[in-house]
């Protein structure tokens, strides 16, 4: 379930975004993880409608259908939001951010407290290359820690090439396989067997790396 919608920024750039829930609810604008993109968000779409919770939840500057920002800073994302509450004519709103979206909350928060009620944060990914101790993250984290302190620009080639290698729409039949090289926590694994939650995720996840990079 995706009706895209494209909003002409000021720069001359395209912010693709969805709603889900209640079109006249409560505004509530969602910030989804990376790599993730908008579509993420529709796992909140039972529970938006029956509370009574309008979603909002736009693909970041180079992510699946917005344009890219050459040279973006995290400061910048503010005024796109209020660029796009402006044009919902939505004055004030809240936030619910994800993982990878969690420091996008807090810098709107920061930078348009007038117009931001609450943020709310599941999840939510901490500067993990300044952290002293990464026993706590997943293996495949502190193996890209590893290498990003010894061979930036491997990384970099690895991460290009993992953008090719993740637009594959794999098939059913290969998800318990995925979940297991994965390595999740026990919970986290659960929770993606079902299917609904799996098609959500990973194809968020998948169509994030479809952005324009140039």
């Amino acid at each position: 379930m995706d009706d895209c919608k494209l909003l002409s920024l000021k720069s001359g750039a395209e912010l693709a975004y969805a709603e889900y829930g209640c079109a006249a609810g409560t505004p509530v604008f969602f910030f989804h993880g990376w790599p993730s993109s908008r579509t993420m968000a529709q796992l909140t779409d039972p529970a938006a409608s029956q509370l009574g919770v309008r979603i909002i939840s736009a693909d970041r500057p180079g992510i699946r259908d917005s344009s890219f920002q050459p040279n973006r800073k995290l400061v910048d994302w503010p005024q796109i939001v209020e660029q796009l509450a402006d044009h919902l004519r939505i004055q004030q709103f809240r936030i619910l951010a994800i993982s990878g979206g969690a420091p996008y909350a807090y810098v709107a928060a920061w930078k348009i407290p007038e117009r931001v009620r609450a943020i709310g944060i599941a999840s939510g990914a901490p500067p993990i290359v300044d952290l002293g101790d990464h026993s706590g993250l997943l293996s495949l984290y502190r193996r890209l820690l590893w290498l990003y302190g010894r061979s930036p620009q491997t990384l970099r080639a690895l991460f290009f090439l993992t953008g090719a290698i993740a637009r594959i729409r794999p098939p059913v039949r290969f998800r318990p396989l995925m979940l297991k090289l994965l390595q999740l926590q026990a919970c986290d694994a659960a929770s993606l067997e079902d299917s609904v939650a799996f098609e959500a995720c990973f194809e968020s996840q998948r169509r994030a790396w479809r952005g324009a990079t140039s």
